[in-house]
Formats: C-alpha cells, sequence, structure tokens
C-alpha cells in the first residue's frame, strides 16, 4: 500500500513538472517571432483558398547583417517576392516589378508573423491546442479566437524547438476554414547558406516610396470614416488614380496592427439598380466590396476582415459637413 502512494506521488510529481516545462501559448507567440526572424530554413508549403492550391517556397536567413525572405510560386504564372530587411521587391509578372520601402510580404502568414505578440494578445484569447506533426516536425498549436465576431480566428502550429510557423488556419466565426498555409517540406539552412547568399545578389529595381509610385496627392478631406472594428486606426490617406484607370479616388489605409483594410472613395454618377449596386469578390480571407450608395457615393473596401465588416465600414463612411 506504501508503496502504491508512493508510485502514485511520484506519478503526479512528474506530471506537474512536465506540464510547468510547456510554455504557455503567450510565451509561444514571442517565440514564434524569435524563430522566424533569428533561423535560415526553407519552407514549402501548400496555399490553400476556395478550391485553388497553389505551392509556394519559402526561404528564409541573413546574409551579413541583412534579413533575407523569398517566396517564390512553383506553378502557375511566375510570382516571385524578395525581402532585404524592410524593403521588398515585388515581381508579379514576368514583364513588370518594382521595390517599395519600409514594405513587407503580402499575405495573412507574413501579417501574422510581423504583428507584435502584444497585438495579438490585446485582440485575441490565445490558447495552446496540442501537438502534431507538420512537413515531418513535431509541432505546437497555437489558437487565436478574435474577441469580437468581425475578425477571423487562426490557429497556428509552430516548431517545437525553434516556434518556426510551420502551418497556418484562418477560420470563421462559424468554424468554416477560408484560408490555409500548409507546410509539406521543411529543412534548415547552414549559417552561410549558398541559397541565401545567392538571394542577397539578386539584382531588384531602385527603392521607391510608395507615394512616388501612386504620385499621390492629399486626401480631400471631405470624407469621415464611422464604424471601424476594434483596435482598427487610419495610418494613412491621400488621393490618387486607380492603377490603370483615370479615376481619382480619396484613399484610407487602415490597420488593427495585423489586418490591413483599403478604403476607396469616390463620387457616383452612373445610376444602377438594386443588384448592380453591390458587387463583391472573396479570394480566401480577403474580401472585396464595391458598394454604390444611395447618396451617390461609390466605396470599395478590400481586406482580410469577414464581408459584414467591409459592408459596415463602407455604410457608415460619411461625407463630412
Amino acid at each position: 500500500m506504501k508503496s502504491r502512494i508512493i508510485l502514485v506521488c511520484f506519478t503526479l510529481i512528474c506530471s506537474i513538472t512536465k506540464a510547468s516545462a510547456e510554455p504557455s501559448a503567450e510565451a509561444l507567440l514571442f517565440q514564434m517571432q524569435r524563430g522566424y526572424h533569428h533561423n535560415n530554413f526553407e519552407l514549402v508549403m501548400a496555399h490553400i483558398l476556395q478550391n485553388t492550391l497553389e505551392p509556394l517556397r519559402l526561404t528564409h536567413g541573413w546574409n551579413d547583417r541583412t534579413e533575407i525572405t523569398h517566396l517564390l510560386a512553383l506553378s502557375g504564372r511566375p510570382v516571385e517576392y524578395l525581402g532585404k530587411n524592410k524593403q521588398v521587391t515585388f515581381a508579379e509578372s514576368a514583364d513588370v516589378s518594382y521595390t517599395l520601402q519600409k514594405s513587407k510580404l503580402p499575405g495573412l502568414w507574413f501579417s501574422i508573423l510581423n504583428c507584435s505578440p502584444e497585438t495579438l494578445l490585446k485582440y485575441y484569447d490565445v490558447v495552446s491546442t496540442g501537438k502534431g506533426r507538420i512537413a515531418g516536425q513535431v509541432a505546437q498549436s497555437v489558437r487565436l479566437t478574435a474577441k469580437e465576431d468581425t475578425k477571423y480566428n487562426f490557429t497556428l502550429w509552430l516548431e517545437q524547438k525553434t516556434g518556426i510557423l510551420l502551418r497556418l488556419d484562418v477560420n470563421d466565426a462559424q468554424g468554416n476554414m477560408v484560408e490555409q498555409y500548409l507546410g509539406m517540406d521543411f529543412r534548415f539552412l547552414p549559417e552561410q547558406s549558398p541559397d541565401i547568399k545567392a538571394l542577397a545578389a539578386m539584382k531588384v529595381p531602385p527603392a521607391e516610396t510608395s507615394h512616388e509610385i501612386y504620385h499621390a496627392a492629399p486626401v480631400s478631406h471631405q470624407w469621415i470614416l464611422g464604424w471601424l472594428p476594434s483596435g482598427f486606426v487610419s495610418l494613412s490617406s491621400d488621393q490618387h488614380k486607380l492603377i490603370g484607370s483615370d479615376e481619382l479616388v480619396d484613399y484610407f489605409m487602415l490597420s488593427d496592427g495585423l489586418v490591413d483594410v483599403s478604403v476607396y472613395i469616390s463620387p457616383s454618377s452612373t445610376k444602377l439598380n438594386s443588384r448592380e449596386r453591390e458587387q463583391v469578390a472573396i479570394h480566401g480571407a480577403t474580401s472585396i466590396l464595391s458598394l454604390v450608395r444611395d447618396d451617390g457615393v461609390t466605396l470599395t473596401v478590400v481586406g482580410e476582415l469577414p464581408l459584414v465588416s467591409l459592408r459596415h465600414i463602407a455604410e457608415t463612411v460619411q461625407i463630412a459637413q
């Protein structure tokens, strides 16, 4: 009887010690940041949205004091992004490429990796949800549930030793998956990786600011933003012509530190029937809403938010009195 009690106590102590050794969900977010920015690695993954699958190869590492991030589409049209510190080259076709200062690679994958853990903890409930195997690696899963249903929820799978992100699921409030990045093959790269050196040596177009590319003018100040999801603020605003069009629009860039939302506003002189007044396009977690309101204002809102949130933003923009 005595030996049985000792055995039970020993098992309990071991369980408590093991549990206490597991990092908290909050600590895992900080580990994810460190793991991504401090390691040299290559990750092949599948980007899944709607009924499409896009294979991608992500290469990350350091060359001297330059952080290199390279994302390449492995099939279909040639799409490539190259980040050198905070300078990103966008090559979204075989003919056109440009380099932006103070930028980041597009997509929720990079938004999560570049968002501060403090911001995530402010707007999401974070909990560890177990372990699994992703891309041949043991990975810890962390669920981020938005504190308001105006935003999407996320589940992250982090490589157990370094915290490197291996998989990202994006779900709506009902639990439906709207977008996924699924790691398929993962390997660490050596400190003096020839792959990283080759990427660092790639010639890119001269870096420009977004204002130089869009030739933006100050915003007209005739609009007042109404409802915004929690944490969202206007980071910038200007007036510029849409690419491939002579239409002049007022533009606002909104962000909560994780998700960016673009708002384009212009007067509308075209009379449309009720069916034509609203046009919607959904590409994974990214929704595009174009709305012609009864007051003759056309609003186009683009962002990685549920459609109902974009509609609420568009409906509550007001004309300054």
